[in-house]
């Protein structure tokens, strides 16, 4: 019987699918617009209709007839993605599915380096193919280039950000042991959404909730940054891949994860805005061979509390829904984060990548969430 309801259930979503993507043409041929489908496909969050790209169909052209198409049409477009010779166009689904985190590892592949660190971790599913989006800190994957060493999560409340948080950690812990990773989280929240987490033990000193311990746990970032790289110099080696390919199991170093989550509420004191500031860009671009890598979160990463030295070094932009096309442009880059459905739905910048890359983030339950960490810190070795 539910073999049956599930079969019926897909057959009523391809119907909606083959509806939705034949009133969104007939919608734009209305607006003199040439209108050709090249394809279409079912994302988690909506229909994905491809059209052949041409004088006559333009991104531009159709962000003009946005709104016209949800107040006149009730087609609510959330993405328009240009590709070679293609224009993408995605219409929101009224009922969404969820991406489970356990479908995801199930399907995951590793990036082990030689010395056993893997070096790429989930992010969502993407929605043009349907494959596993990763973020690649040590080298290509998946058919995709090295992505850039430190990373921007931004998110609205109801967004899912502190959700995708949650999610990359437990990967990252999930896939390596805490020997081979070290995790330091920030929180001016207190921790309130990482009580679990800070079980893992791969979270080296607890959750910081202050500035001034804060402060002084990045700077020792940078002397170990500094320290890493003679170690480098003394053992002939380039990064810490080599170095730890070279060295015994016992003296390999282990990659080392600044989490900092709702940075633009401590980013409004001058100081620590200045220091924040002048650490980053320190650890730039050296940090990578080091093993070093930066994660910085918030609700509204507006230029008042985002300097534009520290954005540029926050190369990869992981961007939930945010509150304004204003606060789009400042995080992502473009605009087009506004018009995200929220609860994970996520536009990626990512080096390497034409485009921005639409996908869904993986949900996992609190109670998911208690049982990862009781596995991982049990297998942990």
């Amino acid at each position: 019987r539910r073999a049956g309801q599930v079969q019926e259930a897909a057959g009523e979503d391809e119907q909606w699918l083959e509806a939705t993507a034949g009133r969104l043409r007939t919608a734009l041929m209305g607006y003199n617009l040439q209108a050709k489908i090249a394809g279409m496909r079912l994302t988690p969050n909506a229909a994905l209709v491809r059209f052949v790209g041409s004088d006559r169909l333009r991104v531009e052209d159709i962000e003009a007839k946005q709104s016209a198409l949800l107040t006149t049409h009730g087609l609510r477009v959330i993405s328009i993605s240009p590709l070679p010779g293609e224009i993408v166009v995605g219409v929101a689904r009224a009922k969404r599915q969820i991406v489970s985190m356990w479908d995801l590892w199930e399907r995951r592949a590793l990036n082990r380096n030689a010395a056993g660190l893997n070096t790429s971790f989930l992010l969502g599913l993407r929605e043009l193919d349907g494959e596993i989006l990763y973020l690649n800190l040590g080298g290509p994957f998946a058919g995709v280039s090295q992505h850039d060493p430190h990373t921007l999560i931004a998110g609205a409340t109801g967004s899912g950000k502190s959700v995708l948080i949650q999610a990359l950690i437990l990967d990252i812990a999930a896939t390596n042991p805490s020997a081979l990773v070290h995790i330091h989280l920030i929180d001016p929240k207190m921790g309130v959404d990482y009580s679990a987490i800070e079980r893992l033990p791969h979270v080296k000193g607890g959750i910081i909730i202050g500035q001034a311990a804060a402060i002084e746990m990045m700077e020792g970032l940078v002397i170990e940054m500094d320290r890493r790289y003679e170690l480098f110099r003394q053992s002939g080696a380039r990064d810490i891949r080599s170095f730890n390919i070279k060295a015994a199991p016992e003296a390999r170093l282990p990659m080392k994860f600044l989490i900092h989550d709702e940075f633009a509420e401590w980013m409004l004191t001058e100081d620590y805005k200045g220091v924040v500031t002048s650490i980053v860009s320190r650890l730039g671009v050296k940090a990578r061979a080091a093993g070093i890598h930066l994660v910085f979160a918030a609700q509204r990463p507006d230029a008042g509390v985002m300097p534009v030295q520290l954005r540029d070094n926050l190369g990869n932009r992981l961007i939930l829904k945010v509150a304004s096309v204003g606060t789009s442009e400042i995080a992502l880059g473009t605009k087009g984060a506004e018009n995200l459905l929220g609860l994970g739905h996520l536009a990626a910048r990512l080096s390497g990548e034409a485009a921005t890359v639409f996908a869904q983030a993986p949900f996992l339950s609190d109670e998911d969430i208690e049982d990862v960490v009781l596995a991982i810190a049990a297998q942990d070795g």
